[in-house]
């Protein structure tokens, strides 16, 4: 019906002589409000092909909402608080920042922790990591205190912890005796009454609190998640999808500050020129 109707249109204006777009347009819209069952019946023979179209209108919006985001963020990008005392891996001075907010009963923060710790170690010219905590459970909270609480005296200490913890997720997760993390302290070598008094402390549970305070005001409720620079990204890369974010990041924010920079011309003292 359609077909006919598309055909009866095209033969009235090549008969008119002319060929108006515009005319065309009207006529069929017209025919369309006027027979409605027209598109139904296109749409129920070309179901599958309809599905396709609305899938990729789908993802062409989400990709477009993702760019939008990330735009936006690098105009405006978030400042969280970095202390001095605070762990690090990298350069102090690195152009890239990565601050990492985690769990460590969390699957894929094991994950992620593995892959911005390698950037850091591989390349700690160009990145530096402050790892943050967002606990999910009393367990990871008491894992947390544990690092905080070492990496006061030994930060190498520390993130032999962090790694060994990663590694024995499972066994941690578990363990309700406590032998696991009794372990894992004695293969650090650090004594668990010090850590346990650290751990304690108003000092490293502030440390927490704010961690989680923050991430609360940055909308985070999930990890892992990551500020590059203060943009946000939520959950596992691959180490080379999460360098390509990290240079697309560097890219747009290296011409935005150029766009920003270039202006009309001036004349400071026009009068004098004249």
């Amino acid at each position: 019906m359609l077909k006919l109707i598309l055909l009866i249109l095209s033969v009235a204006v090549l008969i008119s002589g002319c060929f108006n777009k515009q005319m065309l347009k009207e006529q069929l819209a017209e025919a369309i409000r006027e027979n409605p069952e027209i598109v139904l019946d296109a749409m129920r023979e070309r179901k599958m092909d309809m599905l396709v179209i609305l899938e990729q209108g789908i993802s062409e919006r989400e990709k477009l909402k993702r760019e939008a985001r990330l735009e936006a963020e690098i105009k405006n990008p978030l400042k969280p608080q970095i202390r001095a005392e605070r762990i690090m891996l990298g350069n102090a001075d690195a152009p890239v920042t990565i601050v990492e907010y985690s769990d460590f009963l969390c699957p894929y923060c094991s994950k992620g922790a593995s892959v911005v710790s390698k950037l850091a170690q591989d390349q700690p010219d160009k990145y530096r990591v402050i790892f943050k905590h967002l606990p999910m459970h009393a367990k990871s909270r008491e894992l947390s205190l544990n690092f905080e609480a070492i990496a006061l005296f030994d930060k190498a200490k520390a993130y032999q912890f962090h790694n060994l913890v990663f590694e024995r997720q499972k066994e941690l997760y578990d363990d309700n005796s406590g032998v696991v993390l009794s372990n894992i302290l004695g293969e650090v070598g650090v004594d668990p009454e010090q850590v346990r008094k650290i751990a304690n402390s108003a000092q490293v549970q502030q440390y927490l609190l704010d961690d989680g305070k923050e991430a609360g005001e940055f909308k985070i409720n999930a990890t892992p998640t990551f500020l590059i620079n203060g943009v946000v990204v939520r959950g596992y890369l691959p180490v080379d999808m999460f360098e390509n974010k990290v240079n697309l990041i560097l890219e747009k924010s290296t011409q935005n500050a150029a766009d920003a920079t270039q202006e009309g011309e001036l004349c400071e003292d026009c009068l004098n020129q004249m």
